[in-house]
């Protein structure tokens, strides 16, 4: 509400605000809005005014399973559920915030306050829930202010929200800085999955791969342990292997490597003390690749009830890889190798 209207609230005993209405009148008028109301003007009418606010707090929060972090040259864009919500600096105490609606601005209010604040405070407004909130998807497609990072870690500290997420994706080409993303991304009770993304446009190259390396092992609350990299990694650049600096206990991942990039890579797999599981996606033509004397060469051992199925021993140690080679029936090739961790006393 600007400082006029709430002078004129307190000095007229008439005045009469949305507070004033009762619930279910204001409800009623709102249905007219259609079915989604809640959702599709939720943020519209927090930035209205105070009172409008309150009606929408007192709402059951709208259930956004996809929210995405990005950011602009004066601000940042927080999107839920593919509805845009931007936040800018308009002036020393005032904010600007465009509400988009296919890709146009629907809505543009000025309103008082840091916009990073104003942001935190819609962002807590969906995801404050007294049973935890299960979140789908979480993308950073931007590196993240590191002000809003640090704000929205103190609300969340504040409040005290149990949050779990599903699967997280990280765009390596843009996310630059780990610190503010492990800032927020740690804030979690949980994450599923991590998924390393290549935007097709941009070339990948070893200067994007530390901070994602230091990204997710920074991730306190990343306790799934599943990362799943983008093929597009090695199909510009097969070179481009970061798995191995990777320092999460037992890791899994998926990969996609072609021929003999596919037979070098599985010496380094073999030696690495985090690896749970791994899935190599290829295109191997058998017999062309002397890839199973390759294993035998290692040290593994084939399985006699299964000659897809071979065994390594790890040293010093009770347990063993179990490596299997997904075989293209009456092809003669191989599409998938699967690595997996075992023990011999189970």
């Amino acid at each position: 509400m600007s400082p006029k209207l709430d002078e004129a609230s307190q000095n007229n005993p008439k005045y009469r605000t949305i507070t004033d209405l009762p619930v279910h009148i204001f409800e009623e008028i709102c249905g007219h809005l259609g079915d989604n109301y809640q959702k599709e003007y939720w943020f519209t009418f927090r930035h209205v005014s105070k009172s409008f606010r309150n009606v929408v707090d007192s709402w059951n929060p709208s259930e956004f399973r996809r929210i995405e972090f990005s950011s602009t040259a004066r601000g940042l864009i927080i999107h839920f559920d593919g509805y845009p919500v931007s936040y800018s600096r308009k002036s020393k105490n005032w904010s600007e915030i465009n509400i988009h609606n296919n890709n146009e601005i629907a809505y543009s209010i000025n309103q008082y306050g840091n916009f990073r604040d104003l942001a935190v405070d819609d962002l807590m407004s969906v995801l404050t829930s007294p049973g935890g909130y299960k979140l789908q998807n979480l993308i950073i497609s931007e590196n993240i202010d590191n002000r809003f990072a640090q704000r929205l870690s103190a609300k969340f500290k504040a409040v005290g929200t149990n949050i779990d997420v599903n699967h997280v994706d990280l765009y390596a080409a843009k996310v630059t800085d780990p610190i503010p993303v492990n800032s927020i991304l740690n804030l979690f009770r949980s994450i599923k999955k991590i998924d390393i993304k290549a935007n097709g446009k941009q070339r990948i190259t070893q200067r994007h791969i530390k901070p994602m390396i230091d990204t997710i092992n920074g991730i306190d609350a990343f306790r799934g342990r599943v990362v799943k990299i983008d093929r597009f990694f090695t199909e510009k650049d097969d070179k481009i292997l970061f798995l191995f600096d990777l320092k999460i206990p037992k890791i899994a991942l998926e990969y996609w490597l072609r021929g003999q990039r596919a037979i070098d890579i599985v010496p380094s797999l073999l030696k690495s003390p985090n690896l749970e599981y791994f899935r190599l996606g290829t295109w191997i033509q058998r017999g062309k690749v002397e890839f199973e004397e390759y294993l035998k060469e290692l040290g593994a051992e084939n399985d006699r009830e299964n000659p897809n199925m071979y065994k390594y021993q790890i040293s010093g140690s009770d347990e063993f890889f179990e490596i299997e080679m997904n075989e293209e029936n009456r092809h003669g090739y191989f599409h998938g190798i699967h690595i997996r961790r075992k023990s011999n006393s189970t």
